[in-house]
């Protein structure tokens, strides 16, 4: 594995649930806090990113897979071997995990890919293809192993820094309602709080209204939360539907 940035890794994992049982996301918040307690690197947070949920693709509530960038990481194959561990001994019985791992800057090839995967069908040939042509390890861990795809797809956007939305990040479970902008930031990892429209930073003193789900998304590399104005108020402008 080639690294441009040797202490700092992207994991993707895909595919590990069942109906009704489990979750993806779930399951990568466990991996970032067991890597974490072994000493293999400090969690920067996990994403999780969309991919296409058209006729022909095997999912269960959403087709969407999980990402998490640790910092720190002294050993690459450590952490690839222990992800890999921790997933085919938590994933559900009968479903098809996949784990990725690779470190930036992402190749456009492979950013493409993982675009492709969110508009249309992509095949697990082609994506054992880009993992191996980008250094990039990769592994089906049962099932089908279809979960290379989407393991291999949320490690690269992980990479690219422009989609999806943080499901874990230090604060962001802990923060709801009426508070500033300053609080937002001294409370969470959230790096920025910026408008809908012209993604202008807001003033610290900016009043917010929260509501009960915060979820920075990836933007620029960084957690972005973005908000919108209504009446007197910023707004979250995503919530639980979108």
């Amino acid at each position: 594995m080639r690294s441009t940035s040797p202490d700092t890794w992207v994991v993707g994992i895909d595919d590990t649930d069942m109906p009704d049982i489990g979750g993806t996301g779930q399951l990568a918040r466990r991996l970032a806090a067991e890597i974490e307690a072994l000493g293999f690197g400090q969690s920067a947070g996990v994403t999780r990113h969309q991919f296409y949920e058209g006729p022909g693709v095997p999912k269960t509530a959403r087709n969407s897979a999980a990402a998490v960038a640790f910092t720190g990481v002294t050993s690459a194959a450590g952490l690839f071997e222990t992800a890999c561990a921790i997933v085919a001994r938590e994933s559900i019985d009968g479903s098809d995990p996949g784990v990725a791992i690779g470190a930036g800057p992402a190749s456009t090839d492979l950013v493409e890919f993982a675009r492709r995967a969110q508009r249309g069908l992509v095949g697990q040939a082609e994506a054992r293809v880009h993992g191996a042509a980008w250094a990039t390890d990769l592994a089906g861990l049962g099932g089908t192993e279809d979960g290379v795809i989407g393991a291999l797809g949320a490690m690269a956007l992980r990479l690219d820094g422009d989609d999806g939305r943080f499901v874990d990040l230090p604060g962001i479970r802990r923060v709801a309602g009426f508070m500033s902008v300053a609080d937002v930031l001294d409370r969470t990892a959230i790096a920025e709080v910026v408008d809908d429209e012209e993604r202008a930073p807001l003033a610290p003193a900016s009043r917010l209204d929260l509501g009960d789900w915060v979820r920075p998304r990836l933007m620029g590399g960084r957690p972005v939360l973005v908000v919108r104005r209504s009446e007197e108020m910023w707004v979250n402008a995503d919530t639980r539907s979108k």
